[in-house]
Parts: C-alpha cells; sequence; structure tokens
C-alpha cells in the first residue's frame, strides 16, 4: 500500500481505506451537496461496463475486509464502534447477495410448490 498526496493505494477501492484512515486520525466527515454537477462522464455506460465496475468494487472491499485495514481491526478504539459496523456493512456487501437472494427467492419456490413455510403444530 503506498501512499501519494494523501490517498493510500494498491487496492481497487482506494478510497474507502483513505476516508477510514484519515476518520481514524480525528477527521470527521460531513455531506456536501455541491451546486456544481461534478464527475460527468465517469460511469460505465454499458451493461457489461457497470459488472466490471461492480465485480471490481466487489474484489476491493472484500481485498479490505480480509486485510489489515478490517474496520472492525483498524477502526478498533479510534473511531466509534457504529462507524466500525458501518464500514463492514459496505465492505460485506457483495457476500450478502447470497442471503438475501435465499430470504427472497426460497419463500417464492415454497407457496409456489404449495408447501407450507412454517412448520404444523
Amino acid at each position: 500500500m503506498s501512499i501519494w498526496l494523501g490517498l493510500k493505494y494498491g487496492c481497487p477501492s482506494e478510497d474507502i481505506i483513505t476516508g477510514l484512515s484519515i476518520q481514524c486520525r480525528g477527521w470527521k466527515s460531513i455531506y456536501l451537496n455541491s451546486e456544481r454537477e461534478s464527475f460527468l462522464g465517469v460511469a460505465p455506460t454499458t451493461f457489461l461496463q457497470m459488472l466490471v465496475q461492480h465485480k471490481r468494487w466487489e474484489e476491493g472491499h472484500l481485498q479490505i475486509f480480509l486485510s489489515r485495514y478490517c474496520p472492525l481491526l483498524y477502526g478498533r478504539k479510534r473511531i466509534p464502534l457504529k462507524l466500525q459496523l458501518g464500514y463492514c456493512a459496505g465492505n460485506l456487501w457483495a457476500a450478502n447477495c447470497l442471503p438475501t437472494l435465499y430470504y427472497v427467492a426460497v419463500p417464492c419456490l415454497f407457496l409456489l410448490k404449495g408447501i407450507s413455510l412454517f412448520p404444523k403444530v
């Protein structure tokens, strides 16, 4: 991981590591609703580009969670627990898709097949 102009490089999601590290140093984050439009033209324009971008983000998020920059380890005693958990939820959003898919699909399949969702008492 290299640092250049305050940003940490070497990970597909270097913005998250940079944000976590500066918050651990005591900086506070705010939301800026700018009047002027910014970052025009950097969004994926095709479905394939969007899938590649999401794959890159997912790899970066999981790489952060499994590295020394895991918010639960790196942020311990530096940032509040709720902020650590917020970073973890963001880093694990890709892994969370499987349980979500299960909870959406299985009840629908059971109802379509006529199988009871709950045990008979």
